[in-house]
């Protein structure tokens, strides 16, 4: 089985990233920061540096990211069951 997950960063994703291609020896397909997209003219400046599109290879194995808007990014959380942890 295959499986392509999916990861939210807080401004994170292209530090994210860069670690796991240097761990797991994978190479980095794309990393788009908003600065150097068509959305440049229409972002805050201080989101340029963060990553709406981030796609890792290794092996066989996809992994895709990008960093969250402010406002809408969840710390992860762990719920079992009806109970949070």
């Amino acid at each position: 089985m295959r499986l392509n997950p999916y990861l939210s960063f807080d401004g994170q994703c292209e530090t994210a990233f860069k670690f796991y291609e240097r761990c797991l020896r994978g190479n980095i397909l794309l990393l788009v920061k908003y600065g150097d997209s068509p959305l440049a003219g229409q972002t805050p400046t201080q989101w340029h540096q963060r990553v709406p599109d981030a796609t890792f290879s290794w092996g066989e194995q996809i992994l895709q990211g990008a960093d969250a808007l402010p406002e809408t990014y969840r710390k992860p959380q762990r719920i079992l069951g009806n109970a949070k942890y």
